[in-house]
């Protein structure tokens, strides 16, 4: 288990009561564990094991609210015990190097362009990767009308969802940002496909967050990433070519 899922572990396991927890860190976590997790509206979602143990917690939304209350917690908790699962039931941890996550990864998500930032050391480097196929017309995909082709539902853009998995291959840590639900959410979409063709890449995120707008600039997203991995030890500043240097 990647070391950010066992701190998220420790954390909903903690005596007394932790605040705090991040629903999107559980999120991450429940997924690495092989759980299927649903939306179930009013900020609800709802948690299957692979062995069959199932709960819903309801959790925070967006950037301002993201964190689960105490019953979420005992919930989870809960539920975990049911599995066996603790802090120590993981396999135990590969030594790992000090300091930050070597080379983190922020995903912005989006049908027509994702944004990526890829966070090293001091440096930031940034790339945005386009659809070619049907998510690449402009069509506004929510619609059914849209989505539908001579009366079939318009095939996933596959190329498009692999080369955003091919840029987490070399990432330690992964942040998924996006909005939308179902087929609209292309943050579910992605982990549709990673559960298909790439299981090993789960773990390597450290958190789904929800921005509801699409048009935040670059130092609007750097900033909630900063909120998800800079609490990693000897973190270094970030920095943006172009942009003054800004506490990491």
């Amino acid at each position: 288990m990647e070391r950010h899922h066992r701190a998220t572990l420790r954390a909903l396991f903690a005596h007394p009561l932790q605040h705090g927890v991040r629903g999107s860190a559980v999120e991450a976590l429940c997924r690495a564990l092989g759980a299927e997790v649903e939306s179930l509206g009013d900020h609800r979602l709802r948690i299957r094991l692979p062995a069959g143990q199932e709960t819903w917690l309801r959790i925070g939304s967006g950037v301002h609210h993201p964190d689960l209350d105490a019953d979420a917690v005992l919930r989870l908790r809960h539920l975990l015990e049911e599995a066996g699962i603790t802090p120590d039931h993981p396999e135990a941890e590969p030594p790992q190097p000090r300091g930050d996550i070597s080379r983190r990864l922020v995903l912005h998500l989006d049908h027509h362009e994702t944004r990526a930032f890829l966070l090293e050391g001091d440096t930031v480097e940034r790339a945005v990767l386009h659809p070619h196929g049907l998510w690449g017309t402009g069509e506004n995909l929510t619609h059914r009308h849209d989505r539908d082709v001579a009366g079939q539902r318009a095939p996933r853009d596959s190329d498009y969802l692999r080369r955003i998995t091919a840029a987490m291959v070399e990432a330690d840590g992964v942040l998924l940002l996006g909005h939308g639900t179902g087929e609209s959410d292309m943050r579910q979409l992605l982990l549709h496909h990673l559960e298909s063709h790439r299981r090993d890449l789960l773990g390597r995120i450290v958190g789904i967050v929800t921005v509801d707008e699409s048009a935040l600039g670059d130092g609007a997203l750097l900033a909630i990433a900063r909120e998800h991995f800079g609490n990693q030890p000897h973190r270094r500043p970030v920095v943006v070519p172009g942009q003054a240097v800004g506490p990491g």
